[in-house]
């Protein structure tokens, strides 16, 4: 002990102030001129462990210079930092810049980092047994502060996450039909390794679930699936939800957001719909993909993350890619292992076993006494071209369920309750041969005109949602003058 028992007070102020904070950025902003403090030193940072990249990350940094070393990395294994992260051992070294004293954040067996005070402000220049003494205590503060800020940012992204991803994970698929096999096959072996998966096939053919199934297939199913729908979200948007932003980033941004890569850390992210990505977001996509490091809107530290990507789409890339409408070098860093989802007018084998299971589930979430299905139903399902596959489908099984009478469901009321999506089908199915452009936009004017221009009513035919929609018309020009991509 210190022979003056003042030295310590500022510790004990420091511990019971530590104690105050949950967030991570604030405990470091406080701790290093507590740890400078007790060291009776000019300078000092705080270094945390990256443990899967091997490097320490200058988390904060005091003094002169200190803000523009935030962010840097070194190897876990050079200078003082990484000897004292070694052995777990605080230190003293006099270095041609002037003395360094350097002491590990330790909790229990485990190292966090190691705190760095450099140059004393003591008569003599040098530290001394004293100085040691009272930085190694502030950091055994500091780590524990800081451990407990980290648990609690760790709660506060999974609550996030769970307040993100409410998809229904009970919802099986079914693969009766070859080709449907077949796409179960090639998502089983790509599970195993880390590549990215492009997911490929139409609206509602079951992308989202696929992509679950690997997740849960793979070594890192313990971790975060996290999803996000790249063409749901206004362009203004899209960024700040993959990325996250600061505090003060834009209007409107009254607190730090976690983006979905950060979110998915370790884990597994899927984007939905990537041929929607703008153009400045396809640039940050390609970047995270070969630096695995994202930056937060409005922020310059860089986030290092380990993420497994799988993504999805309706559209043929390669096609857009050799039109300019999306990145020749992105296209392939994410057509790496492609799988195909068939639609659901190619796998007729899946539709009874579909139809029951929709049955089933939601006559118990309804509270209505299941129904069965008659052979004429059955028929009618099966002839049925499903412009909106299996998510089609389940929406007639749930109509059928609300509006029908008690008993079999008869082939008249399947026939009455697909009065538009067969229409629609047969008008685009009339197209003649053109680009996957010229198609989509078509579509999008025959089911404008059809809706009345009614919006609303015309996603509803597409089986797609209203920002989707306008989404789509923004990119065709589709949308009147002086309307933005948001909703009016």
């Amino acid at each position: 002990m210190p022979s003056d028992p003042r030295d310590w007070r500022g510790l004990i102020e420091a511990g019971a102030l530590f104690a105050a904070f949950m967030d991570l950025d604030e405990v470091l902003r406080q701790a290093l001129p507590y740890s400078a403090g007790a060291a009776r030193a000019e300078r000092s940072r705080l270094l945390l462990h990256d443990e899967a990249a091997g490097e320490l990350v200058v988390a904060a940094a005091g003094g002169a210079g200190g803000e523009q070393q935030r962010g840097r990395r070194f190897p876990d294994s050079s200078g003082i930092a990484g000897a004292v992260l070694r052995s777990g051992q605080a230190r003293i070294v006099v270095e041609p810049a002037g003395p360094v004293m350097a002491a590990p954040l330790r909790i229990g067996s485990r190292t966090l980092g190691v705190v760095e005070a450099t140059n004393p402000t003591t008569v003599g220049g040098a530290f001394d047994a004293a100085d040691l003494e009272r930085f190694v205590a502030s950091c055994s503060l500091i780590a524990i502060a800081v451990e407990n800020a980290s648990l609690y940012r760790r709660l506060d992204r999974e609550t996030q996450l769970l307040d993100r991803t409410r998809e229904d994970l009970a919802r099986p698929l079914v693969a009766e039909s070859p080709a449907m096999r077949r796409a179960l096959q090639h998502a089983e072996r790509a599970a195993a390794g880390r590549s990215t998966v492009l997911l490929v096939g139409e609206t509602g053919t079951g992308k989202e679930q696929l992509a679950r199934r690997i997740h849960e297939a793979s070594p890192r199913a313990r971790r975060p699936f996290v999803a996000l729908n790249c063409g749901a979200l206004p362009e203004g948007l899209l960024e700040s939800e993959l990325f996250g932003h600061e505090k003060g980033a834009f209007t409107g941004a009254d607190r730090r957001r976690i983006g979905r890569f950060e979110l998915a850390d370790g884990g597994t992210l899927f984007l939905d719909e990537i041929g929607e990505l703008p153009p400045a977001a396809q640039v940050k996509l390609l970047r995270v993909l070969q630096e695995r490091e994202i930056t937060r809107l409005g922020g310059a530290e860089t986030v290092h993350v380990d993420v497994r990507l799988v993504v999805a789409t309706h559209r043929d890339l390669a096609a857009e890619a050799r039109a300019g409408r999306f990145r020749e070098d992105l296209f392939f860093r994410v057509h790496v292992v492609p799988i195909r989802l068939p639609p659901l007018r190619e796998r007729s084998e899946d539709v009874e076993p579909l139809a029951c299971l929709f049955v089933e589930r939601l006559s118990r979430e309804l509270g209505r006494p299941p129904r069965t299905l008659t052979a004429g139903a059955l028929d009618g399902l099966r002839r049925h071209q499903w412009p909106g596959n299996v998510r089609e489908l389940e929406n007639l099984i749930e109509r059928l369920l609300v509006l029908g009478e008690e008993g079999p469901v008869t082939a008249q009321e399947v026939a009455e309750l697909l009065p538009q999506a067969p229409a629609l089908a047969a008008s685009a199915s009339a197209l003649p041969a053109s680009s996957l452009w010229d198609h989509e936009r078509q579509l999008l004017v025959q089911a404008l005109e059809q809706a009345g221009r009614n919006q609303t009513r015309a996603a509803r035919l597409l089986q797609i949602s209203r920002e989707q929609l306008r989404t789509r018309m923004k990119r065709y020009g589709l949308l009147p003058s002086g309307s933005s991509s948001r909703r009016p």
